[in-house]
């Protein structure tokens, strides 16, 4: 029969997932020289003249885009910690109530 988790290893759990969560994510990184070469790419195909002021602007704007992305992932990965965290706080309150009113219960030993 399955048996449920611990307070500590539903956490070390959680902590391990958050871990790999961004293990995963700065393997999908590109270098700087990449990035650069990449986005003066993206200018030059929109029509925008290496040194040209729309170029710089290009540029700019490709790194602000990057940066809102990064943003937006590591508030997305501290929303999905938040969420992690605050279901632990309600399975642990559950079983101390379960626990509370029928202290003979199995998973009120220890």
């Amino acid at each position: 029969m399955l048996q449920r988790l611990s307070a500590e290893h539903r956490r070390s759990a959680v902590t391990l997932f958050s871990v790999t969560l961004l293990g995963i994510a700065a393997t999908g990184c590109v270098s700087a020289e990449e990035r650069q070469y990449r986005d003066s790419d993206t200018c030059q195909s929109f029509g925008a003249p290496y040194g040209s002021r729309a170029y710089t602007d290009c540029m700019l704007e490709q790194q602000r885009r990057r940066d809102n992305a990064q943003l937006e992932s590591l508030e997305q990965t501290r929303m999905t910690q938040e969420i992690a965290r605050n279901a632990q706080v309600m399975a642990d309150r559950a079983r101390w109530d379960r626990c509370r009113r029928d202290p003979d219960r199995r998973e009120c030993r220890r």
